[in-house]
């Protein structure tokens, strides 16, 4: 006699695959104009912000920050602990910075980065990146388990495309390079969040 299996259990197996908590994917296309400030909320109390420079060079530099106005100074960025490298240029800088010129900065295209998801985890993963930096004063343990453990906390995704953009020659630095000037820009941002650890979750 064959045995029947139990639709019963087969059926909740199939239903336990198809509730596996899956990675959230937020998209959005936007434009920011020379000297301003573009900020768009992508869920979990975060916002994408496109911070214009400040110091003589044109364009933006990419952060991710807490939508809590009282939050912690030292929490200020999730991107950039999370993105190296943490000296120099690095993909988080859309601008004019470091001799780049504003034509090979809209160039730069898809521009991907990583994000911590709360203030605990940036904490955690600033004092990495400080100790692997500028470990002088900590032990070599300290220092290579830093290394080992940087970026391990849980990471949020993001890529950049510019589509369009207006620049312009005859922008010249301190060092009397000619490096053009970015005015304004088109641009697709995707973010991508994680899937919630299963073993996170409240009963």
């Amino acid at each position: 006699m064959k045995r029947i299996p139990n639709l019963g259990l087969i059926f909740l197996a199939l239903s336990s695959i198809g509730a596996a908590p899956q990675d959230r994917s937020v998209a959005f296309i936007g434009e920011a104009t020379e000297e301003q400030t573009f900020r768009k909320s992508i869920g979990g109390g975060l916002d994408f912000v496109l911070m214009p420079n400040s110091d003589g060079d044109t364009g933006w530099t990419i952060a991710i920050s807490p939508q809590d106005k009282e939050s912690d100074p030292d929490c200020e960025d999730f991107l950039w602990v999370a993105t190296p490298p943490y000296h120099f240029q690095n993909v988080r800088y859309l601008d004019t910075a470091y001799g780049i010129t504003a034509q090979k900065a809209v160039s730069f295209s898809p521009r991907e980065f990583s994000f911590v998801l709360n203030c605990a985890d940036c904490k955690t993963e600033r004092n990495r990146v400080e100790l692997v930096i500028y470990g002088s004063n900590a032990s070599k343990q300290e220092v290579e388990e830093a290394q080992a453990k940087l970026g391990s906390s849980p990471l949020g995704k993001g890529r950049l495309w510019i589509e369009d953009s207006k620049i312009t020659p005859g922008h010249t630095t301190g060092t009397g390079q000619d490096l053009g000037a970015i005015h304004w820009i088109k641009f697709k941002v995707e973010i991508t969040f994680p899937a919630p650890d299963p073993r996170q979750r409240k009963p």
